[in-house]
């Protein structure tokens, strides 16, 4: 159960910006359970938003619907970010796509909640923001992972070969081969100084990610440069 604020404890003013009347009432009905906080403005849209501040002040805390006419929810957050940054943004939406989820994120999102979710998991995350500045729930783990995976796409074994110069890929494939047992036995091979092939040694294992012989063998067996 959410803590009753204490005497001298002055709410928070909080803005609620959806330009479905019906769903925005309900989400301020729902959001003025919270005790820390009240509802002092709505909005339709980012430009209806920035008009009213005009007038009300200062927002602690904002609910942003991510589709909107004249300005969406993620221009909307954009905005609050570089000319309100004591101004918490808290994304909702109809559409949790990892893509919209991370896009959010970017613009300065303290959180993301699905409109599906109910009034405690509303007010949790009004709490979260509140004690610590940001929400991790379902969606934002699921869109952050997401965005490991399509980060790591860009290391498939062919784009990891790419980023080698020839002569890195020379020494991979020496320092990788058995028959070549040493670091200095590489260095023979490929004629040049020893303390050269350790640089190639430190630049391939940064590239590859690979910080050991053993890993630089996995990473040639699993990209099929090495046999």
């Amino acid at each position: 159960m959410a803590k009753e604020p204490g005497p001298s404890e002055a709410l928070l003013n909080l803005a609620v910006l959806d330009d479905h009347p019906l769903f925005r009432a309900g989400c301020v009905a729902a959001v003025n359970q919270w005790p820390h906080g009240r509802v002092v403005l709505q909005a339709e849209d980012g430009v209806d938003y920035e008009r009213q501040c005009a007038e009300v002040g200062h927002i602690h805390m904002a609910l942003v619907d991510l589709s909107m006419p004249k300005r969406d929810g993620f221009e909307t957050i954009r905005y609050i970010v570089h000319h309100q940054p004591r101004t918490l943004p808290m994304a909702i939406t109809s559409d949790p796509t990892p893509s919209a989820i991370q896009r959010a994120l970017r613009m300065g999102a303290r959180a993301v909640l699905s409109k599906t979710v109910g009034p405690s998991a509303l007010i949790k995350a009004l709490d979260h923001v509140r004690h610590s500045g940001f929400h991790y729930n379902e969606l934002v783990s699921r869109a952050m992972r997401r965005a490991v995976e399509e980060v790591d796409l860009h290391r498939t074994p062919d784009a990891l070969w790419a980023m080698l110069t020839k002569r890195e890929r020379e020494f991979l494939l020496l320092y990788t081969n058995p028959a070549v047992p040493t670091l200095a036995a590489v260095a023979c091979r490929m004629a040049i100084s020893p303390e050269t092939a350790e640089t190639y040694r430190k630049n391939v294992a940064s590239k590859l990610n690979a910080h050991s012989k053993a890993e630089m063998v996995r990473a040639g067996l699993v990209g099929g440069w090495v046999d």
